[in-house]
């Protein structure tokens, strides 16, 4: 008898409704996803301190040199991002927030911790737990380029 609960399904189903959840978060802000994500990632404090470029939403993301100068180029054109020359090398454009993009990504962890309290209240706080290693387990299986990042 065939199984017709598909695991990658329901993870693929409540993916689309996370997304969808921020979406709602991000249109009134003017924001895409990958917007915000990569405001989240320049803001993130183990990257405040140290130059980030554009290879490195590149690689954290794993996403193309086009797409990411795009992205760039539409915080930049919004004043939340702006690219600094670097001392030294000319060709080298260092990211950094803008106060504008700081305030902004306050307002963004603000609505995804909200969003985190809602998904955190379906669930005990052991299942919670369990979930949390299951798909875990899922990502390390099935990430066979070890990148931590399926691609």
């Amino acid at each position: 008898m065939e199984k017709t609960d598909h695991i990658g399904l329901y993870i693929n189903v409540a993916s689309h409704c996370i997304r969808r959840k921020m979406d709602s978060y991000s249109a009134p802000l003017g924001l895409s996803g990958i917007q915000m994500r990569i405001l989240g990632f320049l803001d993130n404090a183990e990257n405040r301190n140290q130059a980030i470029y554009q290879r490195d939403i590149e690689k954290h993301f794993g996403i193309r040199r086009s797409s990411v100068t795009s992205v760039i180029s539409n915080l930049e054109q919004k004043s939340l991002v702006k690219r600094e020359t670097v001392s030294g090398d000319a060709r080298l454009k260092q990211l950094v927030l803008t106060n504008a993009g700081r305030e902004t990504n306050r307002i963004i962890c603000h609505n995804i911790n909200d969003m985190e309290s809602e998904l955190a209240a379906c669930f005990s706080a052991q299942q919670h737990d369990a979930l949390i290693q299951m798909l875990q387990t899922i990502i390390e299986k099935l990430d066979t380029d070890k990148t931590g990042y399926c691609k």
